[in-house]
């Protein structure tokens, strides 16, 4: 799947699978521009 934003613009191609490799998703998280500890404070609903 490619996920985008218009502002700031951006995009992020994400496997539709399950499960995802902790490398993969850390990869994810790094191409959006959030650290780990953001994504999970956005996962948590924070």
């Amino acid at each position: 799947m490619i996920l985008g934003r218009s502002e700031p613009a951006g995009r992020v191609v994400v496997p539709d699978h399950k499960q995802v490799r902790v490398g993969t998703l850390r990869k994810i998280i790094s191409q959006a521009g959030l650290t780990v500890e953001d994504f999970l404070k956005a996962l948590a609903g924070d």
